[in-house]
């Protein structure tokens, strides 16, 4: 090789080193993205599962809320303390007629949709009456009761209630810009494909997105409640989250969620990290097939409460979030986990004479008072003299529900309950509890171990069980009448104290005639570098997560540490790595050219 050439690729060398080492989100691009311009602030995170869909008619998974919560904004801010209604949406304020039926929402000027497009109240009506007129079901539970929205003026618009909406300031629904969206025809919303660049008003754009791979946003520098301190944040997608641990802990990403139980305490103990574990209204459960329809494939004793009831008695919850969560997690009671809300608190906890505790034997008691019996003395119980064996699924997908599934059919048959169990993916779940013959609903299945995260308001979350979800997201398909009276009554009441008391009952008729049986309240676990970046802010008065909330503080409060701030010590090394590499360089430059110089002397 030429000795110029030499010199002139290590210099290049030097430069490509230096790119790669200074400022913050250094590391390896995500597999298959573009690659950043220099001296861009990209901030990486990890997570083990990418968005199931970037159209929010279809997603569900956390991590499409995420982007959506970035992408797009919603017309009413929370507060991270304790999510409380605020003005850091695209409303600055609002007004309720007397009432209680409209709500008046005066809107921001000179917001732009991020392809430059004007925003107006014209975006805002389009969005409810898309999904209220169209009946579109990913947002049925958040518009119940809204009749309609209407534009007053270009940033004045009013949503019209049949009955007074306790929850309407607490409903995540996103803005959708009408330009796009109305030329998707409502009954095809499900198939449309929300295509890259993704346009919202928030303060980051989606711009790729490789499904099992990456998930790259950019910021919106014209973002009313100012540009984020971050260029570019790139979700990275991890098949084993050992592997993002170990990223986690060498710099390549600067955060992760769910990390792994077993890798927790060697993240806490790890200078420069911050490692969290939270609950965020999420609890795993076991859910009964309590369908009473003429299609329903469930177990007969399913139907029975005293039979639903008596297995309270059978399962030690303590074992499982010992076991099954290693710890992170905690007994747990009901579908609304204390610690959520405050001023009122919405979690009702069962008086100390009510509680189910672990017992067999009582189980065992109630199981022969009901008539479910072991009469030929075989150890499994029977009904209609056939003995009662049931299936148990879980999926593929969550080790922990695996073995709390385990667990649960070594407890049910300690009590005389035989459990088949079965591990099968979410696409066996799905065909189980919507499963249909020909037009007649039969979902065929007996019970099931799941988790699920509820909605911010608590009358959202327990909406879920009335009647007429049933075939939706009521999947134990259980009815009560005086459940779904009271689920009507605190829709519509807007005094927080006695909409708390029928919440409180509604918790209370679910925990006695146990439709599902809330096992445990699981704790995710995150973690993020803090020698690199400062801002993370967690919600629930700092002891809820820093990420992962579905609303964007963290992301713009996110940014670099200075050599200024504590923590710098990061920014120095990086300086000096760069400097020796430098200095390296430089001496094979000199060494090549001396070696020129004695060949010309030779």
């Amino acid at each position: 090789m030429h000795l110029a050439t030499r010199t002139k690729l290590l210099l290049i060398a030097a430069v490509l080193l230096t790119a790669a080492l200074v400022g913050p989100g250094g590391g390896a691009l995500a597999s298959g993205s573009s690659p950043s311009p220099a001296g861009t602030v990209v901030m990486r995170m990890g997570w083990t599962s990418d968005p199931d869909s970037l159209n929010p008619f279809v997603g569900w998974a956390s991590a499409s809320f995420e982007v959506w919560s970035l992408n797009y904004d919603q017309l009413v801010g929370w507060d991270p303390e304790d999510f409380s209604s605020t003005d850091t949406g695209l409303a600055t304020r609002w007004d309720v007629s007397p009432d209680g039926k409209t709500y008046t929402f005066h809107l921001r000027e000179g917001v732009k949709w991020q392809d430059g497009e004007p925003f107006t109240a014209d975006d805002v009506a389009f969005t409810y009456n898309y999904i209220v007129k169209n009946d579109m079901y990913a947002f049925s539970i958040a518009t119940t009761g809204i009749k309609e929205a209407r534009i007053v003026d270009p940033l004045t618009v009013q949503i019209v209630c049949s009955e007074p909406k306790a929850d309407l300031l607490r409903i995540w629904i996103p803005i959708l810009p009408k330009h796009i969206w109305a030329n998707v025809p409502p009954k095809t919303a499900g198939e449309f494909v929300n295509k890259t660049p993704i346009v919202g008003t928030g303060p980051f754009q989606c711009v790729e997105f490789k499904k099992g791979g990456f998930v790259r946003m950019v910021a919106n520098e014209d973002y009313y409640r100012g540009a984020p301190h971050l260029d570019e944040i790139i979700f990275q997608t991890y098949q084993n989250p050992d592997t993002m641990t170990a990223d986690l802990k060498s710099g390549t990403i600067d955060a992760a969620q769910g990390v792994p139980q077993a890798q927790f305490a060697s993240l806490s103990r790890t200078d420069g990290l911050q490692a969290v574990a939270y609950n965020y209204r999420n609890w795993d459960y076991l859910c009964f097939n309590c369908y009473t329809g003429a299609g329903s494939r469930g177990a007969p004793v399913l139907k029975d409460e005293r039979f639903r009831q008596a297995l309270n008695w059978a399962i030690d919850r303590e074992k499982l979030a010992q076991i099954a969560w290693a710890g992170f997690a905690e007994p747990a009671t009901t579908i609304l986990p204390p610690g959520q809300w405050s001023d009122p608190d919405y979690h009702w906890q069962p008086p100390a004479n009510a509680a189910y505790d672990y017992d067999p034997a009582e189980a065992g008691r109630l199981l022969d008072t009901a008539g479910y019996r072991d009469a030929n003395g075989d150890g499994v119980r029977e009904a209609g003299g056939k003995p009662i064996v049931l299936r148990l699924w879980a999926d593929t997908d969550s080790v922990e529900h695996q073995s709390e599934a385990r667990l649960i059919a070594g407890q049910l048959g300690e009590v005389g309950i035989r459990a088949k169990l079965e591990i099968g993916d979410m696409g066996v779940w799905e065909s189980m509890v919507w499963n249909y013959e020909g037009d007649v609903y039969a979902p065929d299945y007996d019970l099931f171990v799941s988790g699920w995260d509820g909605y911010f308001d608590p009358g959202q979350t327990l909406s879920t069980f009335t009647a007429g979800q049933v075939e939706g997201w009521n999947e134990p398909c259980w009815v009560d009448a005086e459940f779904d009276r009271l689920c009507a009554e605190q829709a519509v009441t807007l005094d927080a104290a006695e909409r708390q008391k029928m919440i409180w009952r509604m918790q209370e008729l679910m925990y006695t005639q146990t439709p599902e049986m809330v096992l445990t309240y699981p704790q995710y676990l995150q973690a993020y570098n803090t020698a690199k970046w400062t801002g993370w802010t967690r919600v629930l008065g700092g002891e809820g997560p820093a990420f992962f909330v579905s609303q964007p503080d963290t992301y713009l409060n996110l940014r670099p540490v200075s050599s200024g701030d504590s923590g710098g010590g990061s920014t120095l090394w990086i300086a000096l790595v760069v400097g020796a590499a430098l200095v390296v360089v430089g001496v094979g430059a000199w060494l090549v050219l001396r070696r020129r110089d004695r060949a010309v002397e030779d």
